[in-house]
């Protein structure tokens, strides 16, 4: 097996690696204010159990966002960019309502962006239908789904009065809790206490975060060599706290240094998975 690096100063190490974190979170932010962001992976869009869609941040925060299509074509010679008008664009959604479902499942995710701005614009692009770009909004005005509407207003059916009634800000600022149906009376208090509720979306967080580490043990370098052996590599929560979900309390390690973090883990050893590790791998 290949050995982890040796630091001598792995504070500043520390440092360096944190620095990089708040700059990630910053250009993260930014994005999602400005020229939103492409969805690359229908996992990185988080769902809580009303519907409504996150983002992960690199800080291990979630925040609300919005969901869109950001390009229209039309054409170019007859087309009135002085006078758009919302009605002809595609809506926005704040849920996953049947028209995202439909359209993700159709294979048709690409088109989509995903921003948190509350002013109810957006970055927005017009093409020709050859794909050819003719204009660009920074500020483009949309509407909001109205299957997306009936959920937040609680209704069966929904007016064009009330698209345009419609306040965004209204939707994001919201109280919420993301994960919610967790009871921590019973959880321990102490010192040697181990939190033994994870979040109700942590397979989803856990495969984010090893892939974004390339599947690859922060301590000894082990790195599977097919997806199945993918199942040897666990995320860690760093501070015993399975909750905290920041990605500074989470370390991608293979199931043996996992195993070998502290006695709370030793139990590891006795999986099925840990045997088969052993075998293949380190004999």
């Amino acid at each position: 097996m290949k050995k982890g690096l040796q630091f001598t100063d792995f504070k500043s190490f520390l440092n360096v690696v944190q620095s990089i974190t708040k700059e990630d979170l910053v250009k993260a932010k930014q994005l999602l204010k400005t020229h939103g962001k492409n969805i690359e992976n229908i996992e990185d869009i988080f769902v809580n159990n009303n519907g409504e869609l996150f983002e992960l941040l690199p800080d291990g925060s979630l925040v609300k966002v919005n969901l869109y299509i950001a390009t229209k074509a039309v054409d170019k010679y007859s087309y009135n960019f002085n006078n758009i008008n919302p009605n002809d664009l595609y809506k926005y959604h704040l849920y996953q309502c049947s028209t995202i479902s439909t359209m993700f499942h159709s294979g048709r995710k690409h088109r989509y962006k995903i921003n948190n701005r509350d002013d109810g614009t957006f970055h927005y692009t017009f093409t020709d239908y050859q794909g050819s770009l003719l204009k660009t909004e920074k500020n483009q005005k949309l509407n909001i789904c109205k299957n997306c509407l009936k959920k937040f207003l609680q209704k069966n059916f929904v007016t064009d009065e009330d698209v345009l009634n419609f306040q965004l800000k209204h939707f994001h600022s919201q109280d919420n809790s993301f994960f919610d149906g967790i009871d921590l009376s019973d959880m321990e208090k102490g010192e040697f206490a181990k939190p033994n509720v994870y979040s109700e979306f942590w397979n989803k967080i856990s495969t984010k975060i090893k892939t974004h580490r390339n599947y690859t043990c922060e301590k000894c370098g082990y790195i599977p060599k097919s997806n199945y052996d993918k199942r040897f590599i666990h995320t860690h929560h760093m501070n015993g706290n399975k909750r905290n979900n920041k990605e500074d309390n989470l370390q991608v390690l293979c199931i043996k240094c996992h195993s070998e973090v502290d006695s709370f883990h030793t139990r590891i050893q006795q999986s099925e998975n840990y045997r088969d590790y052993i075998k293949r791998v380190c004999h």
